[in-house]
């Protein structure tokens, strides 16, 4: 069942990757390089004024998964999530309105370079915000689906919106340029995710014929998990999305798309370890403290096996970065972007073992432990950041954003083996191969000699060759059986 959860749930990210990897050049080739750097920030805003959930969708996930295995009252139970669903509603409005306040400043402040097109982006940001309350909702009523085990179902929702987020913006240039139509398109999108999201769990047993009755007493179990989540959830992301809002401040909107197109398609190999995490992190709960062995085995083979599926590609994405650039979105694409996406590949690999590490820590309920180091990490990489952009430009952003995501995977390997030293024992050797796996990805920012980079993927390939063979088995895995998974 958790092999066929995680296809399920990778398999949903396949097909939105590839819709992008195609309709990306179009949709530039539509907006012109200015108009899809704003169209990437309002992306970019979605996901993260979507956090106003305050942790409460994954809290809900996790408070369910617990009273359906201990068998507790059903009504009580349903409740709970109805008390969740209807906060989760009001945060969204409150997040959705803020947008709506702030997309003027934003403009006007920020973004003042984009002067030509400033109502433009305005009414974008401002339609944009309409969202929020359906997307905040539906964090909610995935974490049900999450809970009740429907990752089939919710896959194959997130088939659609990974799809339609590329889509949808670029049917609208069949009808104007116009960022308005592209926001129309996104809001569209969202509210069909909502819709069917709510489809799935309306006609799910777990809510007929019970109780929809709103409680305040069940806040405070939702809030003493989610409180810490949240600020992982808010900070998280700012730091994710800080480095577009300063790139446009300094460097202008049209560099905006020069870095986010290929992070947009590098980072979209992060499906990888979210098909992992879905479906592990109710598993880190349950085991984690009653079966602390089989739990660390199960991390070590959540680590090893993201390692295993994504390596060969960001290698290759790594040491051909000039050559598929050129091809997909032109030289001039190429020539901004070569040794940005050596960095972001680099940074890819790290973040996708430190998701299986986060999900292991936040199933344990240290949610404070992730907050706490995130909040360690927000000043200093600001600066950084800023001082890097100044110094190097788009490759400073890149790599300021390498740096920090590797701060944050050597603090969650600590904190995981704070909680059980057969963590740490678990760990150990898949985080010295990720160590030494970073080398060949970022040695082309050095030598860009075609003939090295070859001969360098020929090397590094054998090698993995070997290293995963042996790891299959010591598994006892056939090619048989990995052809089930």
């Amino acid at each position: 069942m958790i092999k066929k959860n995680i296809l399920w749930s990778f398999l949903s990210g396949v097909l939105p990757l590839l819709v992008g990897v195609f309709i990306f050049p179009l949709i530039v080739h539509a907006y012109g390089t200015e108009r899809f750097g704003i169209l990437a920030i309002s992306w970019a805003l979605v996901g993260y004024f979507s956090l106003f959930d305050m942790g409460l969708s994954r809290a809900l996930t996790q408070v369910i998964s617990d009273r359906v295995a201990k068998k507790l009252d059903e009504t009580e139970t349903v409740e709970i999530t109805f008390t969740a669903f209807r906060i989760m509603w009001c945060l969204g409005v409150l997040g959705g309105a803020a947008l709506w306040v702030i997309a003027p400043w934003l403009v006007n402040k920020i973004l003042s370079d984009a002067s030509v097109i400033k109502q433009e982006t305005i009414t974008l940001f401002t339609i944009v915000s309409v969202s929020i309350p359906f997307v905040v909702h539906t964090a909610a009523l995935r974490g049900v689906m999450e809970a009740l085990h429907l990752f089939k179902q919710a896959s194959l929702i997130r088939l659609v919106l990974g799809m339609g987020t590329f889509l949808g913006p670029y049917i609208a240039t069949f009808y104007s340029s116009s960022l308005e139509y592209a926001a129309l398109a996104l809001v569209l999108v969202r509210l069909v995710g909502w819709l069917l999201h709510l489809y799935v769990v309306r006609n799910s047993n777990f809510l007929k014929n019970k109780s929809s009755k709103f409680n305040y007493k069940w806040l405070r179990q939702l809030l003493a998990f989610g409180g810490w989540m949240s600020v992982s959830n808010v900070i998280g992301p700012l730091m994710v999305y800080l480095d577009r809002f300063l790139i446009a401040a300094l460097l202008g909107a049209s560099a905006v798309s020069y870095y986010v197109a290929p992070y947009e398609v590098v980072t979209k190999l992060w499906l990888i370890p979210a098909s992992f995490t879905g479906v592990l992190f109710p598993i880190f709960a349950k085991e984690w403290e009653v079966n602390p062995s089989v739990a660390a085995n199960i991390l070590n083979k959540g680590i090893v096996y993201v390692l295993i599926l994504l390596y060969p590609a960001v290698l290759i994405i790594s040491i051909f970065s000039n050559e598929w650039l050129s091809l997909w979105l032109g030289t001039e694409f190429s020539l901004n972007g070569s040794n940005l996406v050596r960095w972001l590949s680099a940074g890819v690999l790290v973040n996708a073992v430190t998701q299986i590490l986060f999900a292991k820590i936040q199933g344990a309920g240290r949610a404070d432990w992730t907050a706490k180091l995130h909040l360690a990490e927000l000043v200093p990489y600001w600066i950084f950041l800023w001082v890097a952009l100044k110094l190097f430009g788009l490759q400073g952003a890149a790599l300021a954003w390498f740096l920090r995501v590797t701060v944050d995977a050597v603090g969650m390997a600590y904190a995981v083996g704070k909680l059980n030293t057969l963590n740490y024992a678990r760990i150990k050797m898949p985080m010295l191969a990720l160590s030494v796996g970073l080398i060949p990805i970022l040695l082309p920012i050095l030598v860009e000699n075609y003939i090295f980079r070859f001969s360098l993927i020929i090397i590094t390939g054998l090698i993995y060759g070997f290293i995963v063979w042996k790891r299959l088995v010591k598994d006892g895995l056939s090619i048989k059986e990995l052809k089930r998974l």
